[in-house]
Protein backbone atom coordinates (compact mmCIF):
# COMPACT_ATOMS: atom_id res chain seq x y z
CA UNK A 1 0.00 0.00 0.00
CA UNK A 2 1.02 3.37 -1.09
CA UNK A 3 0.10 6.96 -1.43
CA UNK A 4 0.51 9.34 -4.27
CA UNK A 5 -0.12 13.06 -4.53
CA UNK A 6 -1.99 14.37 -7.39
CA UNK A 7 -2.66 17.90 -6.38
CA UNK A 8 -0.14 18.72 -9.57
CA UNK A 9 -2.97 17.74 -11.83
CA UNK A 10 -6.29 17.88 -9.74
CA UNK A 11 -5.77 19.57 -6.36
CA UNK A 12 -6.52 17.87 -2.84
CA UNK A 13 -6.72 14.56 -5.17
CA UNK A 14 -4.83 11.63 -3.68
CA UNK A 15 -4.87 7.71 -4.66
CA UNK A 16 -3.90 5.03 -1.94
CA UNK A 17 -2.91 1.99 -3.95
CA UNK A 18 -3.65 -1.10 -2.81
CA UNK A 19 -5.65 0.15 -0.77
CA UNK A 20 -7.56 -3.43 0.23
CA UNK A 21 -5.52 -7.03 -0.58
CA UNK A 22 -7.10 -9.30 -3.02
CA UNK A 23 -8.55 -11.68 -0.38
CA UNK A 24 -10.19 -8.50 1.67
CA UNK A 25 -11.46 -7.46 -1.74
CA UNK A 26 -13.18 -10.80 -2.51
CA UNK A 27 -14.51 -10.29 1.10
CA UNK A 28 -16.27 -7.45 0.43
CA UNK A 29 -18.00 -8.34 -2.71
CA UNK A 30 -19.36 -11.77 -1.04
CA UNK A 31 -20.77 -9.70 1.60
CA UNK A 32 -22.62 -6.97 -0.67
CA UNK A 33 -23.84 -9.87 -2.79
CA UNK A 34 -25.39 -11.58 -0.33
CA UNK A 35 -27.30 -8.03 0.37
CA UNK A 36 -29.95 -6.40 -1.44
CA UNK A 37 -29.62 -4.15 -3.86
CA UNK A 38 -31.58 -1.06 -5.15
CA UNK A 39 -31.90 0.85 -8.43
CA UNK A 40 -33.30 -0.26 -11.54
CA UNK A 41 -36.66 -0.14 -10.48
CA UNK A 42 -36.15 -1.74 -7.11
CA UNK A 43 -36.59 0.72 -3.75
CA UNK A 44 -34.89 2.62 -2.48
CA UNK A 45 -34.06 4.99 -5.24
CA UNK A 46 -36.00 2.66 -7.99
CA UNK A 47 -34.87 5.42 -10.87
CA UNK A 48 -31.11 4.76 -10.98
CA UNK A 49 -29.99 2.86 -13.80
CA UNK A 50 -27.43 1.00 -11.65
CA UNK A 51 -27.55 -1.25 -8.74
CA UNK A 52 -26.97 0.67 -5.37
CA UNK A 53 -26.96 -0.56 -1.50
CA UNK A 54 -26.72 2.25 1.41
CA UNK A 55 -25.44 1.89 4.89
CA UNK A 56 -25.45 4.46 7.95
CA UNK A 57 -28.27 6.70 6.19
CA UNK A 58 -30.35 6.80 3.30
CA UNK A 59 -29.68 9.41 1.10
CA UNK A 60 -32.45 10.25 -1.87
CA UNK A 61 -30.94 11.43 -5.36
CA UNK A 62 -34.67 11.84 -6.21
CA UNK A 63 -35.39 14.70 -3.55
CA UNK A 64 -31.25 15.85 -2.61
CA UNK A 65 -31.92 15.04 1.06
CA UNK A 66 -31.28 12.00 3.71
CA UNK A 67 -34.60 10.36 4.80
CA UNK A 68 -33.61 7.79 7.46
CA UNK A 69 -30.77 6.78 9.56
CA UNK A 70 -29.96 2.66 9.45
CA UNK A 71 -27.25 3.18 12.07
CA UNK A 72 -23.79 1.93 12.01
CA UNK A 73 -22.14 1.12 9.27
CA UNK A 74 -22.04 -2.69 8.51
CA UNK A 75 -19.34 -4.96 10.29
CA UNK A 76 -18.15 -6.59 6.76
CA UNK A 77 -16.49 -3.05 6.13
CA UNK A 78 -15.29 -2.42 9.43
CA UNK A 79 -11.94 -3.04 9.20
CA UNK A 80 -11.42 -0.59 6.35
CA UNK A 81 -12.93 2.01 8.32
CA UNK A 82 -10.54 1.38 11.06
CA UNK A 83 -7.85 1.32 8.24
CA UNK A 84 -8.94 5.22 7.19
CA UNK A 85 -8.78 6.19 10.95
CA UNK A 86 -5.43 4.62 11.62
CA UNK A 87 -4.06 6.43 8.54
CA UNK A 88 -6.18 9.55 9.82
CA UNK A 89 -7.46 9.59 5.72
CA UNK A 90 -10.36 11.06 7.34
CA UNK A 91 -10.66 12.72 10.63
CA UNK A 92 -14.03 11.13 11.60
CA UNK A 93 -15.52 8.05 11.55
CA UNK A 94 -17.29 8.09 7.90
CA UNK A 95 -21.15 7.64 8.74
CA UNK A 96 -21.95 6.80 5.48
CA UNK A 97 -21.01 4.59 3.21
CA UNK A 98 -22.44 4.05 -0.79
CA UNK A 99 -22.07 0.64 -2.95
CA UNK A 100 -22.25 1.20 -6.64
CA UNK A 101 -22.13 -1.34 -9.11
CA UNK A 102 -21.60 -0.66 -12.52
CA UNK A 103 -21.49 -3.45 -15.00
CA UNK A 104 -19.61 -2.98 -18.52
CA UNK A 105 -21.24 0.03 -20.24
CA UNK A 106 -22.45 1.80 -17.37
CA UNK A 107 -20.80 4.72 -15.85
CA UNK A 108 -22.22 7.88 -14.00
CA UNK A 109 -22.61 11.84 -15.00
CA UNK A 110 -20.15 14.58 -14.29
CA UNK A 111 -21.03 15.50 -10.68
CA UNK A 112 -19.76 16.95 -6.87
CA UNK A 113 -20.96 15.15 -4.33
CA UNK A 114 -23.87 17.61 -2.29
CA UNK A 115 -21.30 19.94 -0.68
CA UNK A 116 -24.06 20.67 2.03
CA UNK A 117 -24.85 17.61 3.15
CA UNK A 118 -21.30 15.76 2.50
CA UNK A 119 -18.10 16.21 4.45
CA UNK A 120 -14.93 17.65 3.40
CA UNK A 121 -13.56 14.37 2.33
CA UNK A 122 -15.32 11.69 -0.03
CA UNK A 123 -13.59 8.70 -0.19
CA UNK A 124 -14.10 6.23 -3.00
CA UNK A 125 -12.76 2.18 -3.25
CA UNK A 126 -12.52 0.58 -6.26
CA UNK A 127 -12.80 -3.16 -6.88
CA UNK A 128 -12.54 -6.07 -9.51
CA UNK A 129 -11.93 -3.34 -12.58
CA UNK A 130 -9.40 -0.47 -13.00
CA UNK A 131 -11.28 2.56 -14.76
CA UNK A 132 -10.62 6.28 -15.93
CA UNK A 133 -12.34 9.08 -13.56
CA UNK A 134 -12.43 12.65 -15.25
CA UNK A 135 -12.19 15.58 -12.89
CA UNK A 136 -13.50 18.76 -14.84
CA UNK A 137 -13.32 22.21 -14.19
CA UNK A 138 -14.92 25.19 -16.75
CA UNK A 139 -12.62 24.47 -19.64
CA UNK A 140 -10.08 21.77 -17.84
CA UNK A 141 -10.23 18.33 -18.38
CA UNK A 142 -8.27 15.80 -16.24
CA UNK A 143 -8.13 11.98 -16.80
CA UNK A 144 -7.25 9.68 -13.47
CA UNK A 145 -6.58 6.29 -13.60
CA UNK A 146 -8.87 4.22 -10.81
CA UNK A 147 -6.50 1.04 -10.58
CA UNK A 148 -8.34 -2.21 -8.81
CA UNK A 149 -8.43 -1.86 -5.09
CA UNK A 150 -6.91 1.70 -4.95
CA UNK A 151 -8.62 4.36 -2.93
CA UNK A 152 -9.12 7.86 -4.28
CA UNK A 153 -9.15 10.48 -1.46
CA UNK A 154 -11.18 13.66 -2.83
CA UNK A 155 -10.31 16.73 -0.43
CA UNK A 156 -10.12 20.64 -1.17
CA UNK A 157 -10.88 21.63 -4.51
CA UNK A 158 -10.91 18.31 -5.80
CA UNK A 159 -13.99 17.53 -3.66
CA UNK A 160 -15.40 20.98 -4.03
CA UNK A 161 -14.84 22.77 -7.26
CA UNK A 162 -14.29 19.54 -9.85
CA UNK A 163 -16.78 17.34 -11.07
CA UNK A 164 -15.87 14.01 -11.26
CA UNK A 165 -16.88 10.98 -13.74
CA UNK A 166 -16.90 7.83 -15.28
CA UNK A 167 -17.57 6.95 -18.64
CA UNK A 168 -19.60 4.27 -20.36
CA UNK A 169 -16.92 3.41 -22.59
CA UNK A 170 -16.28 -0.21 -22.43
CA UNK A 171 -12.46 0.23 -23.21
CA UNK A 172 -10.47 3.50 -22.29
CA UNK A 173 -7.06 4.75 -23.49
CA UNK A 174 -5.41 7.04 -21.62
CA UNK A 175 -1.18 7.66 -22.59
CA UNK A 176 -0.56 4.19 -23.68
CA UNK A 177 -2.80 2.13 -21.28
CA UNK A 178 -5.63 0.52 -22.62
CA UNK A 179 -8.50 -0.64 -19.93
CA UNK A 180 -11.03 -3.30 -20.72
CA UNK A 181 -13.86 -2.34 -18.31
CA UNK A 182 -15.45 -5.61 -16.38
CA UNK A 183 -17.64 -5.29 -13.62
CA UNK A 184 -16.67 -2.86 -11.26
CA UNK A 185 -18.17 -1.85 -7.24
CA UNK A 186 -17.56 1.03 -5.64
CA UNK A 187 -17.15 1.56 -1.86
CA UNK A 188 -18.13 4.99 -1.14
CA UNK A 189 -17.25 6.43 2.56
CA UNK A 190 -18.46 10.00 3.61
CA UNK A 191 -19.48 11.87 6.61
CA UNK A 192 -23.12 13.06 6.57
CA UNK A 193 -23.48 16.76 8.14
CA UNK A 194 -27.19 17.51 7.63
CA UNK A 195 -30.10 15.41 6.45
CA UNK A 196 -31.14 18.18 4.01
CA UNK A 197 -29.83 21.10 2.03
CA UNK A 198 -30.38 24.83 3.36
CA UNK A 199 -33.47 26.31 1.32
Amino acid sequence: MHIVDHSDKVPGLSIVYDAVTQSEEEDLINAVDTQTWSGLGISPNPELKRRTQQYGHLFSYRYRKVLQEYGPLPPFCQFFVDRILQHLWMPDTPNHLLVNEYNPGQGIMPHIDAPTLFGPIIMSLSLLSDCIMKFTQEDQSVDIILPRRSLAILTGEARYKYKHSISKDLIETVDTLVIHRDRRVSFTFREIIAWEAPK
